[in-house]
């Protein structure tokens, strides 16, 4: 990651192309009510033009995927990574039975862009020659035959693929800057986001994530009373948490966490955090260790490296 890329999505703007995600189009009159009844989140009370973040579960409360569901007038949309899109489908696909749904992986009609960084939205009017007129979290709309959609760091821009190089150059030419893979990966890891297949996947349990993306007052969907009984009688073993490291050494993957000479959990991700100026690390650490403030230890290359918990995001 150059640092001048960080900068750029910081202080300024920033374009990244996220060709690692992908876009699943659910049509069909039934499309809101049976979706409905396969993932954590309420979709059925989101207006088009809005969205929200949501998981399809196992019925043992497994994470299948998780995604950001955009609601359209026409159509819903399912935004995430493109790897887990097959399985995804095929877990979908079983559980249509009669109903008027249609379900198809357009990732390849589209391109997707980070804009990012406090000059993001005014690149975007710029390029569209309006205001954005967006208010909220995945709140969205439709730009000609393109949408803007407000995203955990920023804003996602779909294309039609061919347009995007074309945009590209235009967002290039009102200031924003293209930073690589790794610089996105170092803000999303700042921002707290987990990646399917990296940090979490079908061993993770929606709960153990924390409550984003789960609405427990909505009706019943797969995996719900597991959900539901661990908020209401028991609790998570483990959680997914952010660790901030004291040592100029940077852990490696999947390093243990131990507390009080024990083995407690176990990395995902790491990498050296510009705003900290320190390493920092993504993982899963049982009950004894999860609290923000507890100091544990991370073993890595056969060195001991102290390590806190910390809240996610991360913060100065």
């Amino acid at each position: 990651m150059l640092s001048e890329y960080y900068q750029a999505a910081t202080r300024a703007a920033a374009v990244a192309e996220k060709d690692w995600f992908g876009i699943v189009k659910l049509t069909g009159t039934e499309r809101v009510s049976w979706l409905q009844g396969m993932l954590t989140n309420d979709v059925q009370k989101l207006p088009p033009g809005l969205g929200c973040y949501a998981a399809h579960l196992t019925p043992q409360g497994k994470i299948v995927a998780h995604m950001h569901v955009i609601v359209d007038d026409d159509a819903v949309w399912l935004s995430l990574e493109r790897a887990v899109i097959p399985k995804l489908l095929a877990a979908f696909d079983k559980l249509l039975i009669m109903e008027d749904v249609q379900m198809a992986d357009v990732s390849e009609d589209y391109s997707i862009l980070a804009v990012i960084g406090p000059k993001a939205a005014a690149a975007l009017e710029s390029w569209i020659d309006e205001p954005l007129k967006l208010v909220g979290k995945y709140s969205h709309r439709k730009v000609d035959d393109s949408r803007i959609v407000v995203s955990d760091i920023g804003y996602d821009v779909w294309l039609p693929r061919g347009k995007a190089d074309k945009v590209l150059r235009f967002l290039a030419q009102s200031g924003a800057t293209a930073i690589d893979h790794g610089t996105w990966n170092v803000l999303r890891t700042e921002a707290g986001i987990p990646v399917y297949g990296i940090d979490i996947d079908e061993t993770t349990m929606m709960p153990e994530m924390g409550e984003a993306g789960i609405n427990y007052e909505k009706g019943c969907y797969i995996g719900q009373e597991v959900v539901a009984k661990v908020k209401y009688i028991g609790h998570v073993n483990r959680r997914f948490v952010g660790l901030t490291l004291s040592s100029a050494q940077l852990p490696e993957l999947k390093s243990p966490v131990r507390k009080g000479g024990r083995e407690v959990g176990y990395l995902t991700t790491t990498l050296f955090s510009p705003r900290l100026n320190k390493p920092i690390a993504l993982g899963f650490v049982s009950r004894v260790a999860y609290a923000p403030g507890s100091e544990v230890e991370v073993v890595s290359n056969e060195k001991v490296l102290p390590a806190v918990i910390v809240d996610l995001p991360f913060k100065v």
